[in-house]
């Protein structure tokens, strides 16, 4: 009764596959747009749009370079070497976490997969879990946040999460938006070894207004925790040691 309640929204929509697909009945579902996705301004808030294919044909690549001393996202490389440290076994701001942002000066839409490339080491163990967050603030520098895990309304607009000796790549597979990981063996890290990490980062479709922030945040836990058992999965049992 609810699909019937709301023509061309998502339960209409999804009813018309299913009957189509597992029933075998004539629906609409061969004449929908091969593409459909939301661009997100804010909770609830965006412009649905369709495409041939996915990213749309029109999308450009936009490559940005982490500056670690400035703490932004740049253009071009940053001028000279730098480092950042976190403590990899808490969470949270300040040492907790290292952060990138980048204030759009113009409209921009964010519109398919990414893959973050960082060079990293540990002295304190032979492996790492990395967390990466994208994250849009406000004119204000607010975080802006989207629905995450069904029941929350703070969340990311993007997340992605490697372990670095799972970080070999297949080259044959992968593309300029997304990694992929071989994962055929492990190569653990020596201490101070600094090693390439590629993190995909899960596909999303979200417009920053002139003024607004990209941020990226990378930190040694789950980015966006809440009580259990209002969330139940988190990757509890990891590796990391020390900065």
């Amino acid at each position: 009764g609810k699909s019937d309640s709301l023509p061309g929204g998502f339960e209409c929509r999804q009813l018309s596959f299913f009957d189509h697909f597992l029933k075998g009945k004539q629906t609409d579902v061969l004449g929908w747009p091969r593409v459909r996705y939301e661009v997100r301004e804010r909770p609830y808030v965006g412009k649905v749009r369709t495409s041939t294919a996915w990213p749309p044909p029109e999308t450009e690549l936009l490559s940005l370079h982490l500056d670690a001393k400035a703490g932004s996202l740049r253009a071009e490389p940053a001028p000279g070497e730098a480092s950042v440290s976190y403590d990899s076994e808490q969470t949270g701001r300040a040492r907790r976490r290292a952060t990138f942002d980048m204030r759009f000066t113009e409209a921009t839409e964010l519109v398919g997969g990414m893959r973050l490339k960082l060079w990293m080491s540990t002295e304190d163990g032979h492996d790492m879990d990395v967390f990466v967050a994208l994250q849009k603030l406000d004119v204000y520098g607010d975080v802006v946040g989207f629905p995450y895990y069904s029941v929350f309304e703070d969340g990311p607009v993007a997340l992605g999460w490697l372990r670095a000796s799972h970080r070999e790549i297949d080259q044959s597979r992968s593309t300029p938006l997304q990694p992929v990981l071989a994962h055929q063996r492990e190569l653990p890290l020596g201490p101070g070894e600094i090693v390439p990490l590629e993190v995909e980062i899960l596909p999303s479709a979200t417009r920053f207004e002139a003024g607004e922030t990209l941020r990226v945040v990378i930190q040694g836990k789950d980015i966006y925790r809440y009580p259990r058992p209002l969330m139940l999965t988190y990757h509890d049992d990891s590796v990391n040691r020390g900065l």
